[in-house]
């Protein structure tokens, strides 16, 4: 199916430039465009409906924020042998020969 859309001159014109940018013919480049803000519409439209979905109290590892619990989980595991410094020896006493 195909549906013809009336373009003024002026926005045709940098529709034309883009698309030239882009190496598209301008007929993609629009199709692109516009599916790209049916699919920007249609998120907006899931994050309003699931507004209030989400409680802070069923989610306490985001208490320090979402970027601190990023962060942790981009942290290197310490090397068998290492600890880290802010955890508490657990290793037990050490037994001497």
């Amino acid at each position: 199916m195909s549906t013809r859309i009336g373009i003024p001159e002026a926005p045709a014109h940098e529709l034309d430039l883009l698309a030239t940018a882009e190496q598209k013919p301008r007929t993609a480049y629009v199709v692109e465009i516009l599916w790209r803000d049916v699919r920007r519409s249609r998120q907006g439209r899931a994050l309003k409906l699931s507004a209030g979905g989400w409680k802070a109290a069923d989610h306490p590892e985001l208490a320090q924020g979402g970027a601190a619990l990023v962060e942790r989980s981009l942290r290197p595991a310490p090397v068998r042998g290492d600890r880290d410094e802010n955890q508490p020896d657990q290793s037990g006493p050490v037994s001497q020969p």
